[in-house]
């Protein structure tokens, strides 16, 4: 099993680089030195620049030479979690340690085998609100792009959706192969809005609209909906996905 961090722009901020013990960090060519300054060289891996550029580009690479089963880790994710719901008022939060946190997911790869699903991941909201304890897994939920599992397949990001690649690739999953494992019981924990560097450093509102628009034209809004015109900047950061196919 290989663990990849794809990273840009955050030499010496890398969250999970001392939690995922045996994680490679992947950033492009011109960002090797700076890295090298925080990071042991045996755990960096460099594409060429030409193959940078945008996220959905720079996993698609890794997708296509990296060897399976291979787990893509975002830059800014620090550790995974899962709460223990004692009762309706109280709630716990766990942080698992690493040796938990290499077991969850091991755990996820052998499911997902026996399961027939080539593409798994968890639960991207750990807010006990909505966390979903008594509902361990499910098959139909999108999983996204900062905590991504690959077996075996041949299907690539679609540059064209920026942003919401990840939610377009688990469409297409759905689409080929009609279901794709996440865990609800865990969740990653991860620091997105203020964090310098990765996507962030080029997200803008007109270019979120764009891409919910775009994502919206492939599969049609009976799949994946967008509020158009956006109220707030978050009617442009998480999508309703409506899968045709009942899961657990």
């Amino acid at each position: 099993m290989k663990i990849v961090i794809p990273s840009y722009k955050r030499a010496g901020m890398v969250a999970g680089y001392e939690y995922f013990k045996t994680a490679s960090i992947c950033i492009p060519e011109n960002q090797r030195d700076d890295y090298r300054r925080y990071y042991s060289a045996k755990r960096l891996i460099t594409l060429p620049d030409a193959e940078d550029g945008n996220i959905a580009r720079k996993r698609n690479w890794i997708l296509r030479n990296i060897e399976r089963p291979l787990l893509m880790v975002d830059d800014d994710v620090s550790h995974l979690s899962m709460n223990e719901k004692r009762n309706y008022r109280r709630v716990r939060t766990i942080k698992l340690n690493r040796e938990q946190a290499h077991e969850v997911i091991a755990e996820g790869f052998n499911l997902a085998d026996q399961l027939g699903c080539v593409y798994w991941g968890m639960n991207q909201n750990y807010d006990p609100i909505n966390y979903q304890q008594y509902k361990p897994i499910t098959l139909t939920q999108v999983v996204l792009g900062p905590f991504q599992g690959h077996l075996w397949h041949d299907i690539y990001f679609d540059e064209r959706m920026g942003t919401k690649d990840d939610y377009d690739f688990s469409l297409q999953v759905l689409h080929r192969y009609k279901k794709l494992l996440r865990f609800n019981r865990f969740a990653y924990v991860c620091k997105h809005g203020d964090n310098a560097g990765g996507i962030v450093s080029g997200r803008s509102k007109e270019k979120e609209i764009k891409y919910c628009r775009a994502i919206m034209a492939k599969w049609g809004e009976r799949v994946i909906r967008y509020r158009m015109p956006p109220r707030k900047m978050a009617d442009l950061l998480n999508g309703r996905t409506y899968v045709p196919i009942k899961g657990v």
